[in-house]
């Protein structure tokens, strides 16, 4: 078996030889799909990992490097990754949709045009949204506490909206219930309480 590889403009994706097909709604996805950006003319390298894990297309790894006499690993950098439209245009670009299922075979096709790539992008949006929640354990609870105190005197709402990928609201209620568990202060007009 060979290995399937897509070229875009600043790199490729590919899947590994014999990578197992997945279904996800009416698709098939690879189980597994590596990103390269290579780095043209002194960028610093990107590689992702994708994988869909319990039916839910994902980025699992994320490796940003400088090249050979290149330029330094920048802030921007990290600001430049589309970590959501990633996952989504990648998985969509090696989609294939199932069209038959008989006798527990599956008839998969590659659906070629805008039209067919946009609404694979909009399934594996949909498939990503509000599944595969996050589980609001003591020691989640413990991890919005850490980095929340740890920028307290800058912007602790946004630092964990930041690292856990959430919006403003959301990491409002992950901190609302880490104070609720008395791992952070009580607060006051946006002031800590002694």
């Amino acid at each position: 078996m060979l290995k399937t590889r897509i070229h875009f403009s600043t790199g490729y994706a590919e899947t590994a030889a014999g990578t197992l097909q997945v279904r996800v709604g009416d698709r098939l996805l690879p189980q597994a799909i590596n990103v390269v950006l290579p780095g043209a003319g002194g960028q610093p390298r990107l590689a992702a990992r994708l994988e869909v894990v319990d039916g839910i297309p994902q980025c699992r790894e994320i490796t940003i490097s400088s090249v050979e006499d290149g330029r330094e690993v920048k802030q921007l950098d990290l600001r430049a990754i589309g970590v959501a439209e990633m996952v989504e245009e990648v998985f969509a670009a090696f989609a294939t949709r199932i069209i038959l299922e008989e006798d527990g075979s599956i008839t998969a096709v590659k659906e070629a045009g805008e039209r067919p790539h946009i609404e694979t992008v909009r399934a594996i949006a949909e498939t990503r949204k509000g599944k595969g929640a996050r589980k609001i354990t003591q020691a989640f609870l413990e991890e919005v506490a850490a980095i929340y105190s740890e920028n307290a005197g800058q912007n602790p709402t946004q630092a964990v909206q930041r690292a856990f990928d959430v919006s403003p609201r959301m990491a409002g209620n992950y901190i609302r219930k880490a104070r609720d568990l008395g791992l952070l202060p009580e607060v006051t007009d946006g002031r800590r309480r002694s």
